[in-house]
């Protein structure tokens, strides 16, 4: 499968279509890849930033766990129900 596989189709007026190819062939770039680059940067990376954020936020606001007292104990028991067949 190729690595881009979908379509989209956008307008520009003819002033922006003319800016995006003269930055497009000053950067030796296709004009496809330079819209495709600007999404990415300006949209997508955004949304994984706050899917990232969000998920921190989750994992911060669980409960606090007290620590058991006796680690090496706690950790034969827990190995013990973890492979136990029950």
């Amino acid at each position: 499968m190729p690595k881009y596989a979908k379509k989209i189709q956008v307008l520009f007026s003819e002033e922006q279509f003319r800016d995006l190819e003269a930055l497009a062939s000053r950067d030796h770039k296709k004009l496809g890849a330079l819209v495709r680059e600007a999404v990415v940067e300006y949209h997508l990376k955004k949304a994984k930033q706050r899917r990232i954020a969000e998920a921190v936020d989750r994992l911060l606001s669980l409960p606090e766990t007290p620590l058991p007292e006796n680690l090496e104990e706690w950790e034969s028991e827990y190995l013990k129900k973890k492979y136990s067949c029950s």
